[in-house]
């Protein structure tokens, strides 16, 4: 165990977090960091919180409706990755902004990407990217973290789009992000969403290559952000690049997002 993550546990620690921690070492890793990832929120440090809805109505790129509603599968599973509140906070930004373009970084199971199928309008075109299902994971990039590893080896890729008939309504893209040319979708992308490969190389890339794909309008989201053990290259990634741009957080969850002109200059 890493020196900061094992600072982190002790900070954490509770009579509970050790009852947790004797039960189930990954339910108590997990707890650990969700406890420090709030402290860290309630304590004001890290990215400032902003409403990400706020920021779409002031830009006057939509108005406030009662009648807006969103779509979210019955059959959502909810044991794992996105949380359901960050599913909610997607799905309500993509029915309230109805971007024209949606590119995704980290397809995994589809999830994510159907919230974004079901929200958009009929004719946005939704785009993911992930690793080709035939990906080695004997061997890994160097790059990759040993968790990233492990969740390649259990995905099934746009499984869950398949198994709503959304299939037909998205493009899967396959590759390295690392490889990657985001040429052909310079300037299109009004709604971008990063969650590949949590390394800081990865993250850097990733976050690069979305900035040359987006378009003056539209909001760009991380997911992970606040996270500590493996997530923390991240965190640290988005705290340091919050220096240099207009980077916020999503209250209460896991998303940091930023403004697409404010992300654009990172290749301006």
């Amino acid at each position: 165990m890493q020196w900061a993550t094992l600072i982190d546990a002790v900070k954490a620690t509770s009579l509970d977090g050790l009852r947790l921690g004797l039960r189930d070492r990954r339910l108590a890793r997990a707890y650990w960091s969700g406890s420090i990832q709030r402290y860290s929120e309630l304590m004001g440090r890290g990215l400032r919180p902003k409403s990400p809805l706020r920021y779409i109505y002031t830009q006057k790129w939509a108005a406030p409706s009662p009648d807006d509603r969103v779509q979210m599968p019955l059959t959502l599973y909810t044991g794992g990755g996105t949380r359901l509140d960050e599913l909610l906070v997607l799905a309500t930004v993509t029915r309230v902004l109805q971007p024209s373009s949606v590119f995704e970084i980290g397809t995994f199971n589809g999830r994510t990407t159907s919230v974004f199928v079901l929200n958009a309008a009929p004719g946005a075109r939704i785009l993911s990217l992930d690793l080709p299902p035939e990906y080695d994971t004997a061997r890994p990039a160097p790059a990759y973290l040993a968790s990233d590893v492990t969740l390649v080896k259990q995905r099934v890729v746009g499984s869950y789009l398949h198994e709503l008939r959304l299939a037909d309504r998205y493009e899967q893209l396959f590759g390295d992000s690392l490889s990657f040319d985001p040429s052909p979708y310079a300037g299109s992308v009004e709604l971008g969403f990063i969650d590949g490969a949590h390394a800081r190389r990865y993250v850097q890339n990733d976050t690069e290559k979305m900035a040359a794909m987006m378009s003056p309008r539209g909001l760009v989201f991380w997911h992970d952000y606040g996270g500590k053990g493996q997530f923390r290259a991240l965190t640290e990634y988005l705290d340091d690049l919050s220096k240099k741009i207009v980077i916020y957080r999503v209250a209460g969850t896991s998303l940091a997002w930023s403004p697409a002109s404010a992300l654009r200059a990172l290749i301006e």
